[in-house]
């Protein structure tokens, strides 16, 4: 299972939707066949394993697959989507042994692989369980929780503030900073800051300094008060939604959201950011980084409403001015990286995904 979860990663941000998926076959304890799902819409792990077999073997590798045992960290796929679903190739070779790392959380599958395989193969799951769903961090979390996986980022000052006092932003981390900064933003869905932050930084939110796809821009506007339409958000260099309490329309590439009237019958105060997250994932939207300001950014760690944090923290002090958002992020979970002189935490909230 080890092995599958090595070959899996080598189909890093080449899947898009779709997990990573690493397949071993082994016969008499030995690795004879191994394959990783490489691109979107390009063959399974499963397939891919079979086909490198069938190379070294072209004359009697239905034989072998008929003695053999077949690993994958994720659960064959029970539905054709892009590709046939993999349950069936299993069962079209015979594989007397199957052994799963974890049940797949999409509602196409969820078992329904595993059930029926267990009608022709002996099937054993649960294997290095937690390492088979951090793997697929991103992909676990849209499919258990309906909604995209959210990012907070945002950069702090020695002395743990955000900005100063003063209207308009101040810039804290570094230029390498900031240039991994946009990178990251090419790399997700859509991007979230609150009402404060539009109407007192104006900030473009897109991918101006690297190349790449702009994100959608989000924010949140309950009273309706952002109606000037120099603020750059309402360019037309990206899609914007503006969530609010009053009007659902559409003007050109901006989108207004009532999320009030969504249809969520238990809608209360506590769970409005709960329900922005749905909304956005039933429109498509798999990932989002939220950049803030400190009020947003409290509010989803309070609702511990996010899956990673990403924290610049610069040499610089600033004495006074905005508090850090109040996350505990230096401790031994926590990856530390080097950006020139700023320092990158990365921490994760796996308990958000953890079997029950």
């Amino acid at each position: 299972m080890k092995k599958c979860l090595e070959l899996a990663i080598l189909g890093k941000n080449k899947t898009k939707s779709n997990p990573l998926v690493g397949c071993v076959i082994v016969l008499k304890n030995k690795i004879i066949g191994s394959g990783y799902h490489k691109k979107y819409g390009g063959n399974h792990a499963e397939k891919n394993a079979i086909i490198d077999l069938k190379k070294k073997h072209p004359l009697d590798y239905k034989k072998i697959l008929k003695q053999s045992t077949l690993y994958v960290n994720l659960e064959p796929c029970s539905h054709f989507g892009q590709t046939p679903p993999c349950m069936d190739l299993i069962i079209k070779y015979k594989i007397p042994e199957v052994v799963i790392g974890t049940i797949d959380p999409f509602k196409k599958v969820n078992g329904r692989g595993i059930s029926k395989l267990k009608k022709h193969s002996k099937v054993i799951v649960g294997v290095l369980i937690d390492q088979c769903e951090k793997i697929n961090y991103q992909y676990f979390t849209n499919h258990k929780f309906n909604r995209p996986f959210i990012i907070l980022k945002w950069a702090e000052s020695k002395d743990g503030f955000i900005n100063t006092l003063s209207k308009g932003i101040t810039q804290i981390s570094n230029k390498d900073s900031l240039l991994l900064s946009h990178k990251w933003r090419s790399e997700i869905d859509a991007i979230m800051v609150g009402t404060n932050t539009v109407t007192c930084d104006n900030p473009e939110l897109t991918t101006r300094k690297v190349k790449g796809d702009n994100p959608i821009r989000i924010t949140i506007d309950r009273n309706h008060i952002l109606k000037n339409k120099s603020l750059k958000i309402f360019n037309k260099n990206s899609k914007t939604i503006i969530f609010n309490e009053n009007i659902n329309s559409k003007i050109e590439n901006i989108e207004y959201i009532n999320y009030i009237n969504h249809n969520f019958q238990d809608y209360d105060n506590d769970k409005i950011l709960n329900i922005m997250m749905n909304i956005l994932y039933k429109k498509g939207i798999k990932s989002i980084l939220i950049e803030g300001g400190a009020k947003l950014l409290n509010n989803f760690i309070n609702n511990d409403l996010w899956d990673e944090a990403r924290i610049f923290v610069s040499n610089k002090k600033l004495i006074n001015g905005i508090k850090a958002p109040n996350l505990n992020y230096k401790n031994e979970d926590t990856n530390i990286l080097s950006i020139s002189t700023d320092k990158l935490y990365i921490k994760k909230n796996y308990k958000q995904i953890r079997h029950e």
